[in-house]
């Protein structure tokens, strides 16, 4: 059986699942969150409205205040200190 491919006929629980999840190493781990984000449509993902509402404001007040902001570039220059 190709190792890629695992069928499975055992009515799991989530916590099951999770245990068995819990049992991956990193790598596979990675690639699992990979894959479900994926096979996840933008639209199945809830953003509440207060994150929404923050993310505006911010967004508000870099137009309003370019010279406040940091370009990428600058972050990574501050990070490689």
């Amino acid at each position: 059986m190709d190792p890629q491919h695992i069928q499975l006929k055992v009515p799991l629980s989530f916590n099951q699942l999770i245990d068995i999840v819990r049992q991956l190493s990193t790598k596979e781990k990675q690639q699992l969150s990979s894959v479900l984000w994926d096979e996840t449509r933008e639209e199945e993902i809830h953003i509440p409205e207060n994150h929404k509402k923050i993310v505006r404001q911010r967004l508000k007040r870099m137009e309003e205040h370019p010279e406040s902001s940091l370009t990428w570039e600058d972050i990574e220059r501050n990070i490689k200190l």
